[in-house]
């Protein structure tokens, strides 16, 4: 069930998945253009291996409301929202993990705090910015031109009506504000890399991507894992999103590395 809490004085939209029997806490970042609904097959086989899972709509996508503030959809604004959810949810040192643009968000949160976390996951994600940016270039003259429902009709409902997400997927990107989405492309396309500051947290850190991502080059994640000393799991037959194409897999890999911790 979703619910609206107020973090940094404006309604973020949550939705919390409660185990049984709890022995852990975790708190998930999505990606661009996503939502808590990517971890809608995930988020339940984590909870019933004992694991709170705490999903949201980043600030101005789906329904999370859009923001007034100046820096709101900022990447250090987004890693704030990720802190105070974990102190407005009483969460016990959880697991962060970060999803693809979210795992850029998740490292400034861990560097932010790194007293509040259990550990960190970058999942198909990299250390900075992507480095195939023309698509992002395309994005970004498109949603300065063009309305979410403009751009929807004209670029992406023929490919959504190939997935069972459809309704979802054209929900949430016509209730999210293109500011949001704006700013976000260009943190994917200039965003630094803070490895070196991440590897100073001393946080447990896990790289998780699958074997046929696409976003970030694995010779990349695997550099990243390197420089992190951090054990790296890749996940079988999944692409850009292990969490839709294996989840239970994915379950099983997570939880073996927050179990061991």
């Amino acid at each position: 069930m979703t619910q609206l809490v107020e973090i940094q004085g404006e309604p973020l939209a949550v939705q919390v998945y409660e185990p049984l029997v709890r022995k852990g806490d975790a708190l998930f970042v999505h990606g661009y253009t996503g939502s808590k609904e990517d971890f809608l097959l995930l988020a339940p086989l984590l909870a019933q291996r004992g694991y709170r899972v705490v999903t949201t709509d980043n600030r101005g996508q789906h329904e999370s409301p859009h923001s007034a503030r100046e820096d709101a959809y900022t990447i250090p604004s987004l890693a704030r929202d990720a802190v105070a959810l974990a102190d407005h949810f009483g969460l016990e040192r959880p697991h962060l993990l970060g999803h693809s643009f979210g795992g850029l968000v998740a490292q400034r949160a861990a560097v932010l705090a790194p007293e509040r976390w259990g550990s960190l996951t970058l999942f198909c994600t990299g250390p900075g910015a992507v480095p195939a940016v023309n698509e992002l270039a395309l994005s970004l003259e498109l949603l300065q031109t063009r309305s979410m429902a403009q751009l929807w009709e004209e670029y992406r409902d023929a490919d959504a009506r190939m997935s069972p997400m459809y309704e979802i997927t054209k929900k949430r990107w016509l209730m999210s504000d293109p500011r949001s989405m704006m700013t976000h492309a260009r943190h994917l396309m200039t965003e630094p890399s803070i490895v070196d500051q991440v590897r100073a947290t001393g946080l447990p850190v896990h790289v998780v991507y699958g074997e046929n991502d696409d976003a970030w080059p694995l010779a990349e994640q695997d550099e990243m894992a390197r420089q992190l000393s951090a054990p790296v799991s890749v996940i079988k037959d999944a692409g850009h999103c292990p969490n839709e194409d294996q989840p239970e897999l994915t379950a099983q890999v997570l939880t073996q590395f927050w179990d061991g911790i």
